[in-house]
C-alpha cells in the first residue's frame, strides 16, 4: 500500500504497516485485554471503570462463553458499546449479556442499532465518552472532532452499535 491509499482511507490501525507483525497484532492486543480485564475486576477498577467495563457473552453457534473489555457510554438503563469486529453477532435478537460496570455486576440484553442515523448518534456519544476509540476504530479526528459525514461513513463501512438494556435490578447478575 503507496501512501496516497493510506491518506486516502481513515488512520484506522488495519491500513498502518507496522502493525502487521504478529506481535502488534497478537501479542499486544492480547496483553492489553488481559490488563483492562485486571483492572476492571479489582479494586484498581477507578483507573478505567468510568469508560470501560467488562462484557460477557455466549457465542451463538459454539456456546463458549467470551469476555472482553469494552469502552461504553451509559444513559440511564441502556448501555452503548461499539465494534468493528465480527463478534457483534453474537449481540442480536436480544442476546443475554453481562457486564461489570465499576464493580458492579449486571445482566442486559443487547440489539444492534440497525438504523444508521440512529447508530452514528450514539457512536458519537460513545467517541466523546472515549476519543482514544477513534483511532483502532478507522475514524478520521480534523481538527479535534468527528464530522457527521464520518460516522456515516465509518457506519455504512460496517461498524456496529449496540444497545444493552440493563435489567432493573443488578443483583441478579451475581
Amino acid at each position: 500500500m503507496d501512501e496516497p491509499d493510506l491518506v486516502a482511507k481513515s488512520a484506522g490501525y488495519q491500513h498502518l504497516p507496522g502493525r502487521r507483525s504478529k506481535l502488534m497484532n497478537s501479542v499486544v492486543p492480547t496483553v492489553v485485554k488481559a490488563f483492562f480485564m485486571v483492572v476492571l475486576h479489582t479494586p484498581l477498577h477507578p483507573l478505567l471503570s468510568s469508560r470501560w467495563a467488562s462484557l460477557e457473552f455466549t457465542g451463538h453457534k459454539t456456546g463458549k462463553v467470551y469476555h472482553t473489555p469494552i469502552a461504553y457510554f451509559r444513559d440511564g438503563d441502556r448501555v452503548y458499546i461499539t465494534t468493528g469486529s465480527r463478534w457483534w453477532r453474537n449481540l442480536r435478537n436480544g442476546a443475554q449479556v453481562r457486564l461489570l460496570i465499576r464493580l458492579k455486576a449486571y445482566v442486559g440484553h443487547a440489539e444492534v442499532i440497525a438504523d444508521p442515523a440512529e447508530a452514528a448518534r450514539r457512536l458519537r456519544q460513545i467517541l466523546d465518552a472515549v476519543p482514544q476509540l477513534a483511532y483502532p476504530g478507522d475514524v478520521r479526528i480534523v481538527n479535534g472532532t468527528v464530522s457527521d459525514a464520518e460516522l456515516d461513513r465509518v457506519i455504512a463501512a460496517g461498524r456496529k452499535v449496540i444497545e444493552i438494556r440493563l435489567d432493573r435490578n443488578p443483583d441478579r447478575a451475581s
